[in-house]
C-alpha cells in the first residue's frame, strides 16, 4: 500500500490545525506518537500518543489564547528530506488577556507509514511562558 509523502502528511496536519479539525488532526499522527516541547512550563515534556498529546498539550495550549483571536500558523518554509520534514513559521495570536502574541517556531517532524510519528519543537520559552502565563 503506498503512503502520502511526508511533506503532504505535515500539510494535512497543518490544515487540519488551522480548522480545528480533532479528526483530522488524529488521522494524520500514529497512535503512539511522541510530541516534544521543550522548556520549563506546564505544557513543557514529551507527550505520547493521543490522549497525552491531546490533553496535555493541544488542549491547555489553545485554552491559553484568546477566544476572540485566531490562532494562525504562517509558515515561512516547509522542507522535506526523506521521512523528515520541518516547518518554519511564525504563530500568531493573543493571550487571554488580549496581549498579542507572535512567535517564531520551528517544529522537525518524522513521519512513518504516512502518519506523524514524532515532532520536536523549537521557539523562545522565555517568551511563551511571559506572554502565555503572565510570569517569567
Amino acid at each position: 500500500m503506498s503512503h502520502p509523502d511526508a511533506k503532504s502528511v505535515v500539510e494535512a496536519y497543518l490544515k487540519a490545525i488551522d480548522a480545528r479539525d480533532a479528526e483530522g488532526i488524529t488521522a494524520t499522527i500514529w497512535e503512539d506518537a511522541e510530541f516534544r516541547i521543550p522548556g520549563n512550563h506546564q505544557l513543557a515534556g514529551n507527550w505520547v500518543g493521543h490522549d497525552q498529546i491531546f490533553n496535555k498539550f493541544m488542549l491547555p495550549l489553545m485554552d491559553l489564547f484568546s477566544p476572540d483571536v485566531p490562532y494562525a500558523l504562517d509558515v515561512n518554509n516547509l522542507i522535506s528530506e526523506g521521512d523528515t520534514v520541518v516547518l518554519d513559521c511564525v504563530a500568531r495570536s493573543a493571550a487571554k488577556d488580549g496581549t498579542p502574541y507572535e512567535a517564531n517556531v520551528v517544529s522537525v517532524f518524522t513521519v512513518e507509514g504516512g502518519r506523524i510519528k514524532a515532532m520536536r519543537e523549537f521557539f523562545d520559552t522565555q517568551y511563551f511562558v511571559r506572554i502565555l502565563f503572565g510570569t517569567g
